[in-house]
């Protein structure tokens, strides 16, 4: 059976490669994409279980994302757990209007990620323990 994909969509290169590397440790497929638009790319070519996305990004952010899997409705389907260095209850609300399955500020530790991102997969696409 293949590993669940998580899709990491973050500006950041460094905080994105250190997630990846994580999961991939952790026994998941991880892929990064660096802002919206290659993060609607990657979602259509790779399919992934999860997306965990970021909302401050360039050209195409987080919110914009949201809306356009919302509009076609993909996001009922496809998690989405928003990572945002925004603490406002407002963005939390909007993002959670948009249909994002969870919603975590920065920083956060990356084992509390990843518990976020198994509870957003079926217990059947979690890794074993031994992975």
């Amino acid at each position: 059976m293949s590993k669940p994909l998580v899709l990491i969509v973050e500006d950041d290169a460094d905080l994105g490669t250190t997630i990846v590397d994580f999961l991939k440790e952790e026994g998941l497929e991880a892929r990064l994409a660096r802002d919206g638009d290659q993060a609607m790319r990657m979602i259509d070519s790779l399919a992934p279980s999860v997306v965990v996305l970021d909302l401050m990004m360039p050209r195409r952010d987080g919110f914009s994302v949201l809306r356009e899997l919302r509009s076609d409705g993909r996001i009922s389907t496809l998690p989405v757990i928003v990572v945002t260095a925004i603490f406002g209850l407002s963005e939390r609300l909007y993002a959670t209007e948009l249909g994002a399955a969870d919603y975590i500020t920065k920083p956060f530790k990356l084992d509390e990620l990843k518990a976020r991102i198994l509870g957003c997969l079926p217990a059947s696409a979690r890794p074993s323990a031994e992975g």
